[in-house]
């Protein structure tokens, strides 16, 4: 049998199986409950096989980078047969929530003071109408850093954009919740501002965001340390305060990108997975957290090691793979 028609034949059965709701999004401020995510390297190894488990295990979320210099690089064209298109498609044939992380846009789409608020919010409105599955979308993650928005991070330039994108949304009756910041804990440049002083001047600026995002990236110790340190899982808290200051306690944190620790990577299974479990469970106890998503879905094809990521390239399954599905039914 060809592999067209064997994918086609799957999909109906996924789609005949497992019917999805038409109630709101978990981890959205239209619902009452915590949303599990995972994030999928459209470059990696097994993305077919990864997107009818999660649609299999009925995960809450899945992200994609949308890297939009290599995705969408001539204004006047889709290149569709990308590994992102090809990515993008199956998962919204399936029925899957979808989360698409802007970054790198293309000389085009650039200012001197980073990516141009118009053009970001056109793209968005053509992104919804090839992946009607797209409920969200997290502009620019990391922008509290040069590497993240392409310039000198500038919290007042991000409201702008904000602003513009929410405008187009609305103007056109698009529904889409906006992930403001993709905030990270880790700095590399002098330029680059710590996540809590670039809230603050998004506040500052006039922006409400209904959902903070975070990137929690270089994580060491338990789930549960005290947050004394922006290494710490529980890093979101310090976040969380900035936001209450500010009259923002019914906003919601994302935490749309999170891994394991480095004392973790070349540990046993079963804590990895332990800690995971506890990470989720803690992150799920905090009413004003949405969703969170692990980093490490599949593996890139290249990787020296993918003894962290659930789905290994030789097709064999983390143990949390089981325990997240256990953990979506508890939800």
């Amino acid at each position: 049998m060809k592999k067209a028609p064997l994918i086609a034949c799957i999909l109906f059965l996924f789609l005949s199986a497992f019917p999805h709701s038409t109630l709101a999004a978990r981890g959205t401020p239209d619902s009452a409950h915590f949303g599990y995510g995972l994030r999928l390297d459209v470059n990696g190894v097994r993305v077919e096989e990864a997107l009818l488990r999660a649609a299999q295990m009925e995960l809450d979320w899945v992200a994609l980078d949308f890297d939009w210099n290599a995705t969408w690089p001539d204004p006047a064209h889709w290149a569709s047969d990308t590994p992102f298109g090809r990515a993008a498609r199956l998962a919204d044939t399936l029925g899957l929530s979808l989360v698409f992380s802007i970054q790198n846009p293309p000389d085009w789409a650039m200012t001197p003071y980073g990516p141009h608020p118009e053009l970001t919010a056109a793209l968005l409105c053509d992104l919804k109408q090839l992946f009607p599955n797209l409920k969200a979308v997290e502009l620019y993650p990391r922008a509290n850093t040069r590497a993240g928005w392409g310039a000198a991070p500038d919290p007042i330039r991000y409201a702008l954009l904000l602003q513009a994108v929410r405008t187009r949304l609305e103007n056109r009756q698009i529904s889409l919740y906006l992930l403001a910041g993709g905030l990270t804990n880790q700095l590399l440049l002098p330029e680059d501002q710590p996540d809590t002083l670039f809230l603050q001047g998004l506040y500052d600026a006039g922006a409400r965001p209904e959902i903070v995002s975070l990137r929690l990236e270089g994580l060491t110790g338990m789930p549960g340390d005290e947050p004394s340190a922006v290494n710490t899982l529980r890093h979101f808290e310090t976040v969380r305060s900035v936001m209450n200051a500010n009259g923002q306690s019914q906003a919601l944190v994302w935490v749309t990108g999170f891994g394991l620790p480095d004392e973790l990577a070349a540990s046993t299974s079963q804590k990895q997975s332990e800690w995971l479990t506890q990470s989720y469970r803690l992150m799920r106890s905090r009413l004003y957290f949405g969703a969170s998503f692990y980093t490490c879905y599949n593996v890139l094809p290249a990787a020296t090691s993918d003894q962290a990521c659930l789905i290994r390239q030789d097709g064999s399954k983390h143990p949390f793979l089981t325990q997240l599905g256990s953990l979506i039914d508890e939800n």
